[in-house]
């Protein structure tokens, strides 16, 4: 009997093709052969990287059969209509990596996808996927891509994974809206890793952290209150009192450091009868333009810092800021 090959039909991997290479790489892998792969089958060698990227580790091997149970696996339904956008098998595996999805995140997606149960808990790491597979679990229905669950994943592994790694991934998307330069010092990549840090634990796609950062980067007060929530905030009542009193004592300062931040905090406790929300997100506005985020103990040294570094943009210290932002609302 023939082996099985997998075949790749164009230059780079949609995501039904991916799927089904996962598919043969899990059999080979649960009946102790290697994954083998026509590597004549299309032009190109995108999808020998993509292959790659996933870690499904192949050999080259001329034109073989196709299992009967490959037959069986019923297509990837496309995924319900979103503010993500359109996703379905077809889509190109280029387009995931460009969001910014890690590939142990796509390959749990897709054994996900080939599994009549999934076993419970999501997480699966690919080491732990031969023990799970059997062509006798296939679903007999069609499965939907389930963007919501791709989404989660991939916050999940990004969580763990090694903030060099992260980095360096994060460096193009950086570099393409011209925040960080083409060859960045030491000192910008630790600052860019430890700024990584602080927004990893909101952040589901790596594409997502210029987004999530602008608010150290791009720090415009007369643009605030397009924001429903920093309007909110800034219209709650005591807001201008404690925008004033934090402004007046933050000056004093020619560096805001975290220890300092509660301080002022405990000051305007004892002069103010404002609490909770009413004293913390007039603040956070102030300083980042939004009245949520990360810890401010966390945002603090990297806003100082930033201030500090020869970037293709100037990153504004807290004194810049409420400066600027007095100017404006106070």
């Amino acid at each position: 009997m023939n082996p099985a090959v997998f075949q790749p039909l164009e230059e780079g991997l949609r995501v039904e093709c991916a799927r089904r290479a996962l598919a043969l790489y899990l059999e080979a892998r649960h009946t102790g052969e290697p994954f083998l792969v026509a590597a004549t089958a299309a032009r190109g060698e995108l999808w020998q990287g993509e292959l790659d990227w996933l870690g499904l580790e192949w050999k080259n091997a001329d034109a073989g059969a196709q299992p009967e149970w490959l037959s069986r696996l019923p297509a990837l339904a496309p995924a319900e209509p979103s503010p993500w956008g359109e996703w379905s098998g077809q889509t190109r595996l280029a387009e995931l990596r460009e969001l910014g999805v890690l590939p142990e995140a796509l390959l749990n997606f897709l054994a996900l996808t080939l599994l009549d149960t999934p076993p419970s808990g999501e997480l699966l790491a690919r080491d732990d996927l031969p023990a799970l597979w059997s062509p006798e679990k296939l679903p007999a229905a069609p499965v939907r891509f389930d963007f919501e669950l791709l989404r989660r994943l991939n916050h999940a592994w990004l969580q763990p994974a090694d903030l060099d790694r992260l980095l360096a991934l994060a460096l193009p998307y950086y570099q393409r809206v011209g925040w960080i330069p083409e060859e960045p010092t030491q000192g910008v990549r630790l600052w860019l890793r430890d700024l990584i840090r602080a927004v990893l634990p909101g952040l589901d796609f790596l594409s997502l952290l210029p987004p999530r950062t602008r608010l150290v980067f791009d720090y415009q007060p007369e643009s605030y209150l397009r924001v429903p929530e920093s309007r909110e905030a800034m219209e709650r009542e005591g807001a201008r009192e404690v925008l004033r009193l934090f402004g007046q004592k933050a000056l004093e300062e020619s560096w805001l450091t975290p220890d300092r931040y509660r301080e002022i905090l405990e000051e305007l406790k004892r002069e103010t009868p404002w609490r909770g929300r009413n004293l913390l997100q007039p603040i956070r506005v102030l300083l980042t333009g939004l009245p949520f985020g990360p810890p401010m103990e966390e945002l603090l040294p990297l806003i100082e810092r930033g201030a500090e570094l020869d970037l293709p943009v100037r990153v504004k210290s807290c004194r810049e800021r409420v400066l600027e932002f007095c100017a404006v609302f106070v």
